[in-house]
């Protein structure tokens, strides 16, 4: 099971900041990937669209939500978190507004899509 991060409405430059962020996190450290748009012709590189972390446990879930809300406090954008287990997937979106409730909507997230309860 997988989550996949993807900045609603901001910079390339605000998802590497957020994918540095998500590396300082020793239980996420080696989980997460970024993931480049793909090439058009003509284009010189990909451009990181989405970041992938990998999900191995609920425990990692709330670790991911404590992260991705202390992120989002100091910051005026919004992420849309999609969980994905196989054919399953859920979307959820965060923002500064809502960061607080980050843990819960994401283990709903995870839980909805075969995630132990």
């Amino acid at each position: 099971m997988h989550a996949s991060i993807a900045l609603v409405d901001d910079t390339a430059e605000q998802l590497a900041s957020l994918y540095t962020w998500l590396q300082r996190d020793d239980e996420l450290r080696g989980r997460v990937r970024s993931v480049a748009a793909e090439l058009k012709s003509g284009d010189m590189g990909g451009v990181t669209e989405t970041l992938t972390v990998a999900l191995g446990s609920g425990g990692a879930v709330a670790v991911l939500a404590g992260t991705l809300s202390a992120w989002l406090s100091a910051r005026r954008t919004r992420i849309s978190v999609e969980i994905i287990d196989g054919d399953s997937s859920r979307r959820i979106e965060i923002d500064s507004a809502n960061a607080e409730a980050a843990a819960r909507l994401l283990r709903e997230a995870y839980e909805t899509t075969g995630g132990p309860s």
